[in-house]
């Protein structure tokens, strides 16, 4: 073989190399640093197509999304399975867009979350990292005794890992892509970030009372819309007890309340005060407050209850919570008058006569065959429906959604899946199926499957 043929032969070995290279996918990072080129923010899931050692970067695109491009292998963590990424990225979650300047020149940098352990790095003052989890470390000591403050997991703009002790670092939120621009930005007052500020403090939690708080699971079916309205109470959430208008000008003081399906007390503070970036206690009482998100619409309640620490996850909503509840029951409402109207009447040569009075209401007949595996021997026909469950998407390609049956005479209602199709309604047995958080999330296992034909 020539030496010429050699040469091509491996140029299109090597040309082929590349090219495969590129359609295949080496895992998923999650974004550890806003990147302004590409106007995605830190905490993002990212597909990693290739990884250049010569070039220091990843290229990598956004899941659903065609478009390569490149960043610095320093801003992304290692690629690694999409669940692996997923737990990286709910990980940081609680420090999202967080991250802080430093404070001190000369700050280290260490290898582990204690003041003696190797130093990595050496901070400028007035330098940006950024903030990515907490740790447990030990505690910090000046001579006086132990120094405010939590250890905290960063990274630097050229991309050094370590543990940083936070009393010298003032955290902040980025508000744009470029962090960098956001920092120079004359709107930004130094030192409301330096945490310094007394009335910068005051207008921080003045702010903070104004908000309606709510538990967590609201702003998640808000989001999914799957308003579960027996969970979505509107007294649940949390309360400072204080009349902002009434108090503007004095010390914080009354008697905070949380309210929540499965947690609930009430604090008596004198005060509200300031020992971290974004860490306050309720003076006075075991309550206190973390401030998360770049809007600060995330707070974390820590209290101690039967000598056990309690923590509770709230966030802050614009949403009109008992209108979000009216428009859900309207929905149901409208639904079941589209089912009952599409009849009324439904009928089965086995299961007998379903009949709907109006939306809410349904005579069931001659059901004998579904005594008692489905319904109780002693349930009577008179039925009360609702739509009180959502169905995972995977079902909605098959069905439209969980129809209850409350029958008279009967403790528990009779949950069916139903589809409405152009010659009746198909219910499927789903007493047995999972459910979680209000939503069928499969069908039973041999499930029964009733067809009922309009007349």
């Amino acid at each position: 073989m020539s030496k010429k043929i050699s040469i091509l032969i491996l140029t299109s070995l090597f040309l082929s190399g590349i090219f495969c290279s590129c359609s295949k996918t080496l895992g998923y990072s999650v974004l550890l640093w806003s990147n302004p080129e590409h106007e995605i923010a830190d905490g993002t899931l990212l597909k990693v197509h290739i990884k250049s050692n010569i070039s220091q970067v990843y290229v990598v695109s956004i899941p659903g999304s065609k478009e390569n491009f490149e960043i610095p292998l320093w801003q992304a963590t290692e690629p690694e399975s999409k669940s692996r990424a997923l737990k990286q990225q709910k990980r940081f979650s609680e420090f999202e867009h967080t991250y802080a300047r430093v404070k001190l020149d000369g700050l280290p940098i260490r290898s582990d979350a204690v003041n003696t352990s190797k130093q990595v790095y050496r901070l400028r003052e007035d330098e940006i990292i950024r903030c990515l989890y907490r740790g447990t470390g030990a505690a910090v000591t000046n001579g006086k005794g132990n120094m405010e403050g939590e250890w905290l997991r960063v990274l630097t703009e050229t991309g050094t890992y370590g543990w940083c002790f936070s009393h010298n670092l003032a955290l902040f939120q980025a508000e744009s892509f470029d962090v960098s621009a956001q920092m120079q930005d004359s709107s930004i007052k130094m030192d409301d970030l330096k945490g310094d500020s007394k009335s910068g403090d005051k207008a921080i939690i003045q702010n903070l009372i104004a908000k309606e708080w709510y538990p967590e699971s609201f702003q998640n079916m808000i989001k999914v819309g799957r308003i579960d309205v027996n969970r979505m109470n509107p007294s649940y959430g949390f309360s400072f007890g204080i009349n902002i208008e009434e108090n503007a000008e004095s010390v914080f003081a009354g008697t905070a309340v949380l309210n929540t399906e499965n947690a609930g007390g009430s604090w008596t503070y004198t005060d509200i005060t300031k020992k971290a970036e974004k860490e306050y206690e309720f003076t006075g009482s075991n309550l206190k407050m973390s401030i998360r998100g770049a809007a600060s619409d995330i707070m974390i309640l820590q209290y101690m209850e039967k000598g056990k620490q309690r923590q509770e996850t709230l966030v802050a909503l614009s949403e009109d919570i008992e209108k979000v509840i009216e428009n859900e029951l309207t929905r149901r409402q409208n639904e079941l008058k589209r089912i009952a109207s599409a009849g009324p009447v439904f009928k089965s040569s086995n299961y007998g006569t379903i009949k709907f009075n109006n939306e809410n209401s349904v005579t069931w007949s001659n059901y004998k065959l579904l005594q008692p595996a489905i319904i109780s021997n002693k349930a009577l026909g008179s039925v009360t429906v609702s739509l009180d469950y959502f169905i995972a998407n995977s079902l909605k390609s098959s069905y439209d959604g969980v129809i209850t049956m409350h029958f008279t005479g009967m403790e528990n209602g009779v949950n069916f899946l139903y589809k409405l199709t152009d010659t009746g309604l198909r219910l499927e047995d789903a007493s047995k199926a999972p459910v979680k958080d209000g939503v069928v999330t499969a069908r039973s296992s041999s499930p029964m499957i009733l067809f009922f034909e309009k007349k």
